[in-house]
């Protein structure tokens, strides 16, 4: 089907509905809690005998059309308070507002008496949702000690996070990676600051969100380029609340291992002025100090190199949100929604790289390898990122009788710029001789090394500069979009019925400007390590088994940067690295939507299709080392594709408190910019090249979900679902020999001459099918049916059991890269009176992070990250209505990240990050 056509059919779904009703009569209001004060989304407006019913929006809102004139009962629902019935005579159009829950009362940005709040918000729009969803509301944010937005949804079922010095950055689905997840801010696509369609969200602070919803099952009005699910953050609204609002925050946390305090600040304002206008700002600051200590090996044992790391990091996080919203008529509300974020990552890293270790031979003797020949780097690099993420969008909603129209424009722009970078490296003196060296690695998460080359190595005198480099390099990727839709409510066969189509434009545009000017000493001065240290002895608090230094030191060095007297610019290797990276990428997709919502009794169905059109056109660099930088080539490539997307998604009420769900739908994902870039680069020999393949085929998915929950209490939930994804052409790094090349890898680019003297390619390729299958469970309760003080426990869980496999052309099976195949969470919490407590674990296990394929002596030495458990706690007090206190820890077990070479024995990667303690006071009028 082309565009045109998907176009036209959209357009005559909506008709349908026109022609099935002409009733106008309205029937609207809104549902708050006790107070008034604060909006509750998700709450089930029915109006009783005429099988009518709908779910609050975000304001609280609902809105019924062609209703016949007449006296009807209307009732709410709402977990977590007791439901509520109002009787209503309409005539052509009436509003009814409900209040439930008398004794609540407002605190925070949703319902709010703490943790318990925080659960019903959740579950309640959950159960609303038609689609398979997962919220985390404001409250539950504050109520866990969450830095980001990645460690908030560590709680999620099925959600697993990949760390970065011990904050989470990345998050699994059901076991998907990152890149095969969309995310957006205020439904705006975010666009990432690397060569890759993850998103980073470790730099957006949870304090600037009012929700995260994560829906893990597609309805055709969401973009279709997500495997295992979309989420979207929600940023504050004015009508969140009524009047005025004001929370300060103001916190600091301190780490066992960097021994410093960092301070973190939140200011969130809000006010609803002459019922029309609603202005919410809300700025973050944040300094925070991080250290790390790091061991790590090149292969599967310490014969290649062997490296220890000491990581000092300060991640400053500025973020500033501010909406707008603005009820110009009766009919029409209008909106300005702004989020800037600002995180800059300057870090310091020591390095001691034990190298080319097994020169001059080894011996074994158990755990104990015995080395000839030592070697040593001693490396600085100070690199201070700076990522920028910005969305702005304006829009608004129209209503006309039972006509709804949506539209809106959207700009959405991520930079990560790395332009304040040095690395240095300093080389010892060789030591040879039999046994110089030994590595024992009885435990070999920390080998543990001796010997008489030691002396040699740990004296600062017998190194000297090997290399210096400056990096400028910048990554921007940029999103214009714009969308329209139109809704109508009506009834149609006599089932109440909502039609709903839609377009949209996304223009996008990604560029990697990659510069780094590599130096070496010419032989005029003594580049002596011992000149670039402020102590020689090993740094004090470092955790694990060998001495460690501060060698050499990053404020020294960086007098080096532009190129000192004594050094001189390594051309060859300046222009290899400036040119062979560079790429523009510009992505332009047409969509269409078209969609109905039935509500036959008990079961609410939707059904539709999306179609989108891929348009791409790209250009990058094909350069080798060594080569005259005139000689640069360029390589141009441009796709275009059309996609079909049916989906359909049913939820069943057996009862008030038992509801079954099913999806069946498809997706696909567009391969990673850094996967898809038309860049080659040969080495000097041009043998061997390394390239990105413009001509990959998206990822395709069939996706079938069912679930079934159950809300036996009035403040919990027990849930099972099972899920199913069938995947083809997934993406893998692959390397050939020249005769292996398979067909899907395009070199006709190149000259016959240069294909001919090629040994082996580097490149990405499109696999046969792949699978992920699993089973989630879900429970949450209020234990208030307990005597006294006890009725004030809240137990929750959750766990995600799933499996997955691809085969890689060498014939091997291995699973989908970043998939665990077991998470679960689990806390007990305690929220009665001024006290709300809480204790929390969350377990990812572990998964395939890399792969390096099978080895003769090793066989499989693929990168594996090990499970990993994180245990947290928080305690807070109410002061009074306005005041609160509270202290929090973070990573209490001191669990450490590990990665390993094929089996646990196998060092890869090790690295401490110590526990964290945080207090605050939260003020709020």
């Amino acid at each position: 089907m082309n565009f045109k056509l998907g176009k036209l059919a959209a357009v005559s779904f909506i008709g349908l509905g026109y022609a099935q009703f002409a009733g106008a009569d309205i029937l609207q209001g809104t549902v708050t809690d006790g107070s008034g004060q604060s909006a509750l989304e998700g709450a089930l407006v029915t109006i009783d005998g005429l099988n009518r019913s709908t779910s609050t929006g975000r304001f609280g809102d609902y809105r019924f059309t062609g209703i016949p004139a007449g006296d009807y009962t209307v009732t709410v629902s709402y977990i977590g308070a007791d439901p509520v019935s109002e009787t209503v005579s309409l005539a052509q159009e009436a509003t009814l507002d409900f209040r439930l829950g008398a004794e609540s009362r407002y605190l925070d940005s949703v319902l709010v008496v703490g943790s318990a709040a925080a659960q019903a918000g959740a579950i309640n729009q959950q159960r609303a949702s038609d689609a398979i969803i997962n919220v985390i509301d404001s409250d539950g944010l504050g109520n866990f000690p969450d830095t980001t937005v990645a460690d908030s949804l560590a709680r999620v079922p099925g959600i697993s996070i990949e760390n970065d010095q011990g904050e989470g950055r990345y998050v699994s689905i059901r076991g998907i990676n990152t890149d095969l997840i969309s995310a957006s801010v205020n439904g705006v696509r975010t666009p990432s600051p690397e060569d890759r369609r993850g998103v980073l969200l470790d730099g957006v602070p949870s304090d600037l969100l009012d929700t995260i919803e994560v829906q893990k099952s597609l309805t055709p009005n969401i973009d279709a380029d997500s495997i295992g699910g979309y989420i979207n953050l929600k940023t504050i609204s004015a009508f969140d609340r009524d009047g005025q609002f004001i929370r300060g925050k103001v916190e600091t946390s301190y780490n066992e291992i960097t021994e410093e305090l960092s301070p973190k600040g939140t200011l969130t304002y809000s006010n609803v002025f002459g019922d029309r206008v609603g202005v919410a700002v809300s700025a973050n600051y944040q300094d925070l100090n991080i250290q790390s200590h790091n061991n790590e090996t090149g292969g599967p044992i310490p014969t290649d190199d062997y490296e220890q790391r000491f990581y000092d990091i300060d991640r400053q996080r500025i973020g500033l949100v501010f909406n707008l919203d603005f009820i110009a008529t009766e009919d029409t509300e209008l909106y300005l929604r702004a989020l800037y974020n600002r995180y800059t990552d300057d870090e310091i890293r020591n390095k001691f790289e034990y190298r080319d270790l097994g020169e001059e031979g080894f011996t074994q003797d158990g755990n104990v390898y015995s080395l000839n020949f030592a070697e040593v780097d001693a490396e600085l690099r100070q690199r201070e990122e700076v990522r920028n993420i910005q969305t702005y969008s304006t829009g608004g909603q129209t209503l006309k009788d039972d006509w709804t129209f949506d539209y809106e424009v959207s700009y959405a722009y991520a930079e990560e710029d790395d332009s304040n970078n040095h690395d240095v490296a300093f080389r010892s003196d060789d030591v040879e001789g039999e046994g110089v060296l030994q590595f024992d690695l009885s435990d070999p998460q920390q080998p543990l090394i001796s010997g008489p080359a030691l002396d040699v190595l740990f004296d600062p005198s017998n190194y000297e500069m090997d290399a210096f480099e400056q990096e400028f390099t910048i990554n921007e990727d940029t999103e214009w979009a714009g969308k329209f839709d139109v809704t109508r409510d009506s009834v149609f066969g006599g089932v109440p019925t909502v039609w709903k189509a839609g377009l949209k434009y996304r223009d996008r545009e990604k560029v990697r400007d990659q510069n780094l000017n590599v130096y070496e000493p010419d032989g005029t001065i003594d580049f002596n390590l011992a000149d670039y240290i402020r102590s020689a002895s090993p740094i004090s608090n470092w955790r694990l088994s060998n001495p460690m230094f501060n060698w050499p030191d990053a404020g020294l060095t960086a007098q080096l940067r532009g190129g000192a007297t004594g050094l001189e610019l390594n051309e060859d290797d300046t222009n290899f690295e400036s040119l062979s990276g560079d790429y523009t990428i510009n992505e332009k997709i047409l969509a269409g939507f078209a969609m109905g919502t039935f509500d036959i009794d008990a079961t609410t169905v939707v059904f539709g299709v999306r179609i989108e059109n891929t348009d791409t056109e790209s250009v990058g660099n094909v350069f080798a080392e060594e080569d005259d930088p005139t000689n640069v080539g360029t390589r141009s490539f441009s796709d275009n594709y059309t996609s079909v997307f049916p989906s359909l998604n049913v939820k069943h009420a057996f009862s008030d408190r038992l509801i079954a769900r099913g999806a069946v739908y498809t997706s696909l994902v567009r391969p990673a910019f850094g996967e898809m870039r038309p860049t080659a680069a040969f080495n000097d020999d041009r043998d061997e090249i390394e390239l990105g393949n413009p001509g990959l085929d998206p990822y395709e998915a069939y996706n079938f979900d069912l679930a079934l929950e159950y809300y036996p209490t009035k403040l919990s939930v027990l849930s099972a679902g099972i899920f199913y994804k069938k995947i083809d052409n997934a993406i893998f790094a692959a390397n050939f020999d020249i005769d292996e090349v398979p067909g899907t890898v395009d070199l006709s680019f190149l000259p016959d001459d240069i294909v001919a003297g090629l040994d082996e390619v580097s490149t990405f390729i499109n696999v046969d099918d792949s699978y992920v299958a699993g089973i989630e469970f879900n429970y949450v309760q209020q234990l208030d049916f307990l005597p006294g003080l006890f009725d004030g426990l809240l137990v929750s869980g959750n766990l995600t059991l799933s499996e997955s496999e691809s085969t890689l052309p060498d014939g091997r099976d291995v699973p989908l890269l970043k998939q665990s195949d077991t998470v679960w969470n689990a806390s007990i919490g305690y929220d009665k009176g001024p006290w709300d407590l809480r204790v929390s674990a969350n377990y990812r296990g572990a998964y395939l992070d890399e792969v390096f394929g099978e080895d003769d002596d090793f066989g499989n030495i693929d990168r594996y990250t090990d499970d990993h458990l994180s245990i947290e706690a928080s305690a807070k007090y109410e002061i009074n209505d306005n005041f609160q206190v509270y202290a929090e820890g973070k990573n209490l077990g001191d669990e450490p990240e590990y990665y390993y070479h094929g089996n646990e024995r196998r060092l890869s990667q090790y690295d401490e990050f110590g526990t964290s303690y945080v207090v605050g006071v939260r003020v709020t009028y």
